[in-house]
């Protein structure tokens, strides 16, 4: 494959810091193999290439291989940023011969740890803390900042703590919320947790990557010996990755950056994004690159994807060139509801058999019931990335479980695991289903057992819903929903209970009359073996931050309208920066397709499209 002018000249740069933009489908990796073939002609260059998941790095390793070959191949080492950082324990008495922990594990540990720390220094688990709200739970700002002494747990707050050092290996630089609840100060607690730490032989991996930086930084650790430094994604680097990276450009490496300062959709990790490139700029003399030709977007496609993001203003601009073949197509679709969008997609699923094909949505749940959708209505599977299939939901089989044993459909293999779900006691759950005798749970006389509060409510339900199989009114079902999820209230938990529209939705998407069926026709599908027709046939599912990094020849973007995008997730702020966020990733979404781009919104269109695109696309 041979090199644009300017992929050829990020290649010959190799004496330079260098920061490289590169479009999506630009031939970024590509460029990055042949300029690690070109560094190792020489035989003293020693290259590492980081990246930032599993999968990448053995994907650069694979292509790597397939160019680099023999003694040169030793030249290079292919890692992420963890595994690498994880690699430099080892360099550092105090820092080798620990377990490394993630996710869970991690959060047990510090867990742990926090509730050693409490009790040494006799701290209340529960602590009272002076906040200032600037805005209310639906977003909106307050003109003054208003004081509230709020509870919270000593476990949260030190959580919190922990977080914030875990982000930035300058300490002395952070404004702490929470400093006065800690008796003996935050470096006091923190020297506890680190020395914690030691003696159980663990390191967390965000806190194992900080300590690691700060000892490179006050040189405990020397850089790893290499000539060239090559950063894949570099717009997802965050401080602690961007400050070890810093350490071996000033110890004598040679860095290249590759990234989009658009394409950063990361900053609830940290992402530095356009401001980590800035960085870059600033601490070193850095040659700039654009690797400005997109070969995977047809022109239109290109044009108005660039259109959208071009309303950012916190961006580094950049020319957009469309190299394909194909000028490609953009759809506007206004429909008034879901059902009409849905029939949208169908169309174009079939409409275009022999293409590659993704629908991708910025929520999960809005995927749900899309699937649900084309597998009840036309038989049509799908491929989800990134999450599993509706089928497999959690959520979906527990209310599941509760609905076909309130209508009793098959009450004996629902009601135990309900029963469960609600932890009444197991004596009572046997009794209980050895008096069923094929009956249902509302039909037992439940006087002579001693049961949970909850399991007496949902006996009452069964008892007052157990004639809504042959229900053929949707609104009914609704109503019906949405009164056993309340009475079960908290035991169904925040996830469940945001999940029950999704139930209704998916249960209004089956063609199927009566509510028995329709549950029926689910158990069918959870209980199904797993599709025999390959993956790579089957329509792709997906979000748009699942849909990062990827192509397909035609995608369908749906749920653009105002109130859905920009999205507003729990907790978070809708500010300048977090809008300009969402627009990179309505940018990232667009940008996935190759010949056909759908766009579709219910109602009001979102401001991202009418701020971008002429009146006429929405009328």
């Amino acid at each position: 494959m041979s090199l644009s002018v300017e992929q050829a000249g990020v290649i010959a740069s190799q004496d330079n810091h260098n920061l490289v933009l590169a479009l999506p489908g630009a031939g970024k990796t590509h460029t990055m193999i042949s300029f690690i073939s070109n560094l190792v002609q020489n035989p003293a260059n020693k290259v590492i290439a980081l990246t930032f998941t599993q999968a990448a790095a053995a994907e650069m390793k694979a292509r790597v291989g397939k160019l680099v070959r023999g003694q040169k191949r030793k030249q290079v080492f292919v890692s992420t940023f963890h595994s690498l950082i994880w690699s430099q324990t080892k360099k550092h008495p105090s820092f080798s011969g620990r377990k490394l922990l993630t996710g869970a594990s991690a959060k047990r540990v510090s867990d742990f740890i926090i509730e050693e720390y409490r009790r040494l220094l006799s701290i209340g688990e529960d602590v009272y803390v002076n906040v200032y709200e600037t805005h209310d739970k639906h977003g909106n700002e307050y003109v003054e900042p208003k004081l509230k002494a709020k509870k919270l747990k000593f476990k949260t707050i030190s959580n919190l703590l922990l977080k914030e050092l875990s982000v930035t290996p300058f300490h002395d630089t952070i404004s702490f919320d929470f400093e006065d609840e800690f008796p003996k100060g935050i470096e006091h607690f923190y020297t506890y947790y680190l020395n914690k730490l030691a003696a159980l032989k663990y390191w967390p991996m965000d806190i194992m990557c900080v300590e690691i930086t700060k000892a490179l930084l006050v040189g405990d650790i020397e850089p790893i010996d290499s000539t060239q430094i090559i950063v894949d994604e570099f717009q997802d680097t965050d401080l602690v990755q961007y400050s070890w990276v810093k350490c071996h450009g000033l110890g004598g490496a040679m860095i290249t950056c590759v990234g989009d300062d658009d394409q950063s959709i990361y900053s609830f990790r940290g992402a530095l994004g356009v401001a980590g490139m800035r960085m870059f700029q600033d601490d070193f003399n850095v040659k700039f690159h654009t690797l400005s030709m997109c070969y995977r977007c047809g022109s239109e496609i290109l044009t108005s994807a660039g259109a959208v993001v071009a309303q950012n203003k916190d961006r580094i601009d950049k020319e957009m060139n469309s190299g394909s073949t194909d000028e490609g197509e953009v759809f506007f679709h206004g429909v008034q509801d879901l059902d009409e969008e849905h029939e949208g997609i169908l169309d174009m699923i079939n409409e275009n058999e022999d293409e590659s094909v993704a629908v991708l949505a910025r929520t999960n749940g809005e995927l749900d019931v899309l699937e649900a959708y084309l597998k009840s209505e036309n038989g049509i599977d799908c491929t989800r990335l990134n999450s599993k299939s509706i089928w497999e939901s959690d959520n979906l089989k527990v209310l599941l479980n509760f609905f076909c044993s309130i209508i009793q459909l098959n009450t004996t293999a629902h009601l135990i695991p309900s029963l469960v779900y609600l932890r009444e006691s197991q004596e009572q759950i046997v009794q209980i289903n050895q008096s069923l005798d094929g009956l249902g749970f509302g039909h037992c006389n439940t006087h002579e057992w001693s049961l949970q509060p909850i399991t007496i409510s949902f006996h009452q339900k069964c008892q007052q819903y157990w004639h809504l199989s042959t229900c053929t009114d949707e609104e009914e079902i609704r109503m019906f929903i949405h009164d056993v999820c309340n009475t079960l209230g908290d035991y169904l938990g925040k996830g469940i209970q945001d999940f029950k529209l999704t139930f209704i939705e998916i249960l209004h998407g089956i063609n199927r009359e009566q509510l028995v069926d329709k549950l029926q026709w689910i158990e069918d599908q959870t209980n199904q073996k797993s599709k025999k027709k390959a993956s790579s046939e089957l329509p792709v599912l997906t979000t748009f931050h699942g849909s990062k990094g990827l192509e397909w020849d035609v995608v369908w973007l749906k749920g653009l309208d105002e109130g859905n995008i920009p999205h507003k997730m729990p907790g978070t702020i809708m500010n300048e920066e977090t809008i300009e966020e969402e627009r990179r990733l309505l940018y990232v979404a667009m940008s996935r397709a190759k010949t056909k781009l759908y766009l579709s919104w219910l109602g009001t269109p979102s401001r991202f499209l009418t701020n971008a695109f002429d009146v006429e696309n929405f009328i």
